[in-house]
């Protein structure tokens, strides 16, 4: 249970559509190919740091800082200003707290209870490379056919990991300085983001990141080289580079995976704020941008200052 709340956690913070990869050649005649686009955002508001501290008149300061949801050892080993920051606070804020409960609503969330198949859905050679790579994920045959295409879809958008994601860490250091520690979410909360798609928008989601698999791990490792470069601009330009963003099924999918969460993570983490000396984890791609939780938060009053 807890290597899927790991996989599953890795996605809903710091959304990575693996269709972006391109894909040596067509498995199927689902298959659709990828068009680069030119547009790209020069000056995307609050585009350099992980690190930031947020103030307000007659409050203790608190943190923001932008995670992304893997193991890499790059990743996990800490700067000392993140650190010092994590040791000063009384309280751990992360998206979604890795509760018993809610993994298993989640879990159950994933899966067809009606006698249904993946198979029904989609394409032959679609759902054999489906099963090929979620086996790496140690899902097997059996749990493959019953898996709705969003589960299967989510699943992929990062490469299979063993260790424990960045979020974890956190989550283990701050209890370990004696933290209280806080959700903003709950994983069902999340699940309902992805689960609420038609049948039609999850099909088309599954099928173009199954076409497009075969190099996700070269476009990983340019995710990891921005962020660890704290460039959240070039995370923000990067995740928009093809033209298939603009079809309407991504362009819901991010209104409600992004820019939705980020108003209701800033709304929830305000009594978090008022009491101050708060460290608060989030997804690095919630944080920029006009719409991002940093903007948002300066609309409210806060001053906010990168750190790192």
């Amino acid at each position: 249970m807890m290597k899927l709340f790991k996989q599953i956690i890795f996605v809903l913070g710091f959304f990575l559509l693996s269709f972006y990869a391109q894909a040596k050649g067509p498995i199927s005649k689902e298959c659709q190919p990828l068009t680069e686009t030119e547009t790209v955002s020069s000056d995307v508001k609050h585009g350099k740091g992980l690190l930031w501290k947020i103030s307000k008149d007659n409050q203790d300061s608190s943190y923001v800082y932008g995670t992304i949801h893997v193991s890499d050892n790059e990743i996990t080993t800490l700067p000392d200003s993140v650190h010092k920051a994590l040791h000063s606070v009384d309280q751990f804020v992360m998206e979604a707290l890795p509760d018993a409960e809610q993994m298993m609503l989640l879990t159950n969330m994933m899966f067809f209870n009606n006698g249904k198949k993946l198979s029904e859905y989609i394409d032959g050679p679609i759902y054999n490379r489906t099963k090929e790579i979620l086996a790496a994920y140690h899902l097997g045959p059996d749990a493959v056919s019953i898996m709705k295409p969003w589960a299967a879809f989510l699943m992929m958008n990062y490469p299979p990991d063993q260790g424990q994601p960045l979020d974890l860490v956190l989550l283990t250091l701050a209890q370990q300085n004696g933290a209280e520690v806080a959700g903003l979410e709950s994983l069902k909360e999340q699940g309902e983001i992805f689960n609420s798609l038609t049948l039609d928008e999850q099909i088309k989601l599954l099928t173009d990141t199954v076409c497009h698999y075969d190099v996700i791990e070269k476009e990983f490792s340019i995710m990891k080289s921005l962020y660890l470069k704290r460039d959240l601009a070039g995370l923000f330009n990067y995740a928009q580079r093809y033209t298939m963003s603009d079809q309407p099924v991504y362009q819901k999918l991010m209104q409600r995976l992004i820019v939705d969460r980020n108003n209701t993570m800033v709304e929830r983490m305000q009594p978090m704020l008022e009491k101050g000396k708060s460290f608060i984890a989030i997804g690095a791609m919630h944080l920029t941008g006009d719409e991002g939780v940093l903007a948002l938060l300066e609309k409210k009053g806060y001053q906010v200052k990168v750190i790192f």
